[in-house]
């Protein structure tokens, strides 16, 4: 649910950043048109951090949930500066592609878990009472590990200089 202006660009930033990253992900690594669509990848994911940091309405301050906006920080800084550096040389671009994908990979356990909490947790509070809701978490944190082993998998087989990667 959307509950204000900030809210709402942190929304469109984050289904921004999940669209064109997908793209990013999927196609051929290099070239004119990976860079255009990892800076608009790194635009849109720096846009949703720093709004995520003016997001206080689970507990009205920071919480646990901005660790995960520090560590996304983090991956991304990282993850462009290989990029940007070019050093190591001979090393860099598996250390941009791993530090990126694994960026696109916690946006997406980030967006299971959102949803999870703002549809499934409501459901199951207002069906079956608050005595369910640890198992709630637990089918949250399920879904989430589910996210990351499949983007793992997927990481690992299609990373630069390995048979299976696009191009």
């Amino acid at each position: 649910m959307i509950h204000d202006f900030k809210g709402l660009v942190h929304t469109l930033a984050a289904i921004a950043a999940m669209l064109i990253g997908a793209v990013v992900f999927l196609r051929p690594k290099g070239g004119a048109a990976h860079r255009r669509l990892g800076y608009a990848f790194s635009a849109c994911m720096g846009l949703l951090i720093a709004t995520s940091f003016s997001i206080y309405r689970l507990t009205g301050g920071f919480n646990f949930l901005h660790v995960f906006s520090v560590l996304s920080t983090i991956g991304l800084a990282f993850g462009l500066s290989y990029a940007f550096r070019r050093r190591p040389e001979g090393r860099w671009m598996l250390a941009h592609y791993y530090w990126m994908s694994w960026s696109y990979i916690g946006l997406l356990a980030a967006f299971v878990a959102e949803i999870s909490t703002r549809v499934a947790m409501p459901y199951v509070a207002s069906h079956f009472g608050s005595k369910y809701l640890m198992g709630f978490w637990m089918v949250v944190g399920a879904a989430t590990g589910v996210v990351v082993v499949a983007g793992r998998a997927v990481v690992n087989r299609n990373r630069p200089g390995s048979r299976a990667a696009p191009g």
